[in-house]
């Protein structure tokens, strides 16, 4: 009866843990939010190709509006991926990267003023504290 005993607890057990098993897949909200960047990206880099007449500027506000919010924590720190692709997509010389890291940081009161500033008016505030620091871009 003993040996009954164990082997039904050891099956119980067994049962409990197959409960638990690790997913890899990934969940429909990561999903989606990679999808939106993504599409957001390219579609932002796609019209900033060579020899595109007037469409960079398209293509750096649709990628400001996609990744806003990443924007604004990253400007405050003055770093971050969203950041540098955004200086990026403005065509910020390499040697003006840390430069305009540092601007968007010291500048970040004036960047975002109020909880209500739209992407539009960050862009607009950003272009002139890039012309104040001759910072070249697009």
């Amino acid at each position: 009866m003993k040996y009954f005993s164990t082997i039904a607890l050891g099956l119980v057990v067994l049962g409990l843990l197959s409960g638990c098993a690790t997913t890899t897949a990934p969940t429909e909200s990561s999903t989606k939010t990679f999808d939106k960047t993504t599409n957001a990206t390219l579609d932002a880099t796609s019209s900033t190709s060579p020899g595109s007449s007037g469409s960079s500027s398209a293509g750096v506000e649709a990628f400001t509006q996609a990744n806003f919010i990443a924007l604004k924590g990253e400007m405050a720190a003055g770093e971050g991926e969203h950041l540098a692709a955004l200086g990026g997509l403005l065509h910020v010389p390499a040697n003006d990267e840390e430069n305009f890291f540092l601007i968007t940081k010291n500048t970040y009161s004036q960047l975002y003023p109020s909880p209500s500033t739209t992407p539009q008016q960050m862009l607009v505030t950003l272009y002139d504290r890039l012309i104040a620091a001759d910072i070249t871009y697009q």
